[in-house]
């Protein structure tokens, strides 16, 4: 693939040198096309990648000519965005490069995407846009009338992206120091390799004997060991959590733990953008298996959180299983914690069907309760939330928690939940954080339906999606 000369982005990038103004750039190759608007009141559309922003905003990312279009991604602004890093999800971060690939009104020039505006102009076609799950594009291949470009390609296009941006926006300024910082890391198994989802039941939650498909580790880098402390591990079988190979203290020295790769490899030297973030393909043998995957990495310097996903890529010549795994994983600084405030006023849009529904709802004191009104603009007193509704969010389960803070990872789990009365419902919740604070990301509500098919592979159909802003409350 031939990329177009970096000048045109040094042009860019100088142009705002003493305006407290940034550019920074979305990859996918560089997209032209994009709205985008900050937290600081910026806004505009992408060319060849470029958007404005300022230290500390958080930006998001739309489909269309304004910000009635469908968005993409809520997250913090930084240099450069992926969509490896627009979502806490790998097979939504690679449907994105589907979507906007198989959007591209230059297909034969895969250097620079450029958006077909007639098509996203379009108020039927942004319609069905905001219908979709983009964790299962195919299902809404048919109603969005796209030839959609295929996993492989997508793969492919952005293993070539990762090459633009090393050539580019390679530097070496230290952006984190984890050297004598205690870590944790948290482990999402979303789905094993027959392509069954793992969820959390929340009917046993609370048995001592039931754990969520969530690992833990946690350790130190010092400038001779990596110290390991007691944690349940990572280890699972196929959904399962194996807790018979939970770790134990222990001290590696870190000449061998410096080829673990990710944010223990630079953690003597310190850390650049270029060592935290990437994209490649694994194919390649390992232990006593082969690994045919995507692997992405991905560090915002706002939240000081490190995310890696995998995706497996299907059969090859080695591997004749269906190999369909899907991980999410993050690490952050213990002392930091990874937790959310969720008490407050937040505006819920729901889509379902052609139908888009909006409204406000306060959450305190373990109770969600909604106003008698449908006005778009929620109001911050309190005494205007009248009803209780709490039931009917039952798959919010964090919400019951101790304390008024969910953690990450419960707020991107696929649960199975009972209410009174119903068969078994189930709810993918994704957040992205975003912000100092983790809080001024979009928390997203996919409920759905799971089928199975012969070969023992599951689907989830959503059926209804709910997007939630947080529009004031705790911190």
């Amino acid at each position: 693939m031939k990329w177009m000369p970096f000048i045109l982005l040094s042009i860019t990038t100088s142009s705002h040198a003493n305006s407290g103004i940034k550019t920074g750039f979305f990859i996918d190759s560089p997209v032209t096309g994009l709205y985008y608007e900050t937290s600081s009141n910026l806004s505009g559309v992408t060319s060849k990648g470029a958007f404005d922003y300022r230290s500390g905003d958080v930006v998001r990312f739309f489909l269309g000519k304004d910000n009635s279009g469908y968005l993409i991604s809520t997250l913090s602004a930084q240099e450069v965005v992926t969509p490896t890093l627009a979502s806490t999800t790998p097979s939504k971060s690679i449907n994105l490069t589907r979507l906007l690939l198989s959007l591209d009104s230059t297909p034969n020039n895969r250097d620079e995407i450029t958006l077909a505006s007639r098509a996203l102009s379009d108020t039927d076609f942004q319609q069905q846009l905001k219908q979709i799950d983009l964790s299962t594009l195919d299902q809404s291949a048919q109603q969005l009338d796209l030839d959609l470009v295929s996993i492989k390609d997508a793969v492919h296009h952005l293993n070539q992206s990762q090459s633009y941006i090393e050539k580019n926006f390679t530097s070496n300024e230290v952006i984190y120091r984890p050297l004598n910082k205690q870590l944790v890391s948290v482990y999402i198994q979303k789905q094993d390799w027959r392509g069954r989802r793992c969820y959390y039941d929340l009917k046993y939650k609370d048995h001592p004997k039931y754990s969520p498909p969530l690992g833990r580790i946690e350790y130190s880098i010092g400038t001779e060991y990596l110290t390991q402390y007691p944690s349940i591990g990572d280890y699972f079988k196929g959904c399962q959590l194996i807790k018979e190979k939970a770790l134990s203290h222990d001290q590696i020295p870190i000449q061998k733990a410096l080829g673990w790769g990710g944010l223990i490899a630079c953690s003597v030297s310190g850390c650049t953008r270029s060592d935290l973030n990437g994209f490649s393909v694994e194919n390649r043998q390992d232990e006593d298996s082969w690994k045919y995957r995507s692997v992405a990495m991905n560090f915002d310097p706002e939240t000081q959180l490190y995310m890696s996903k995998t995706q497996g890529l299907g059969k090859n010549e080695h591997i004749q299983y269906l190999n369909k795994g899907e991980s999410f994983g993050f690490v952050y600084e213990k002392t930091k914690g990874s937790t959310i405030a969720f008490e407050g006023v937040w505006q819920q849009t729901q889509y379902e069907g052609e139908k888009i529904t909006q409204s406000c709802l306060l959450i305190e004191n373990k109770r969600i309760l909604t106003t008698q009104s449908k006005k778009e603009i929620c109001s911050t007193n309190k005494t205007s939330y009248t009803n209780d509704v709490t039931e009917w969010y039952g798959d919010m389960w964090w919400v019951q928690n101790p304390e008024p803070y969910a953690e990450l990872e419960q707020m991107n789990l696929l649960v199975r939940w009972h209410e009174k009365g119903k068969k078994p419902q189930y709810t993918s919740w994704e957040y992205l954080p975003a912000g100092a604070t983790w809080d001024k990301g979009l928390l997203y509500r996919y409920q759905q339906e799971k089928h199975r098919y012969p070969n023992g592979s599951e689907e989830m159909n959503t059926f209804r999606i709910s997007e939630f802003r947080k529009i004031t409350g705790r911190t």
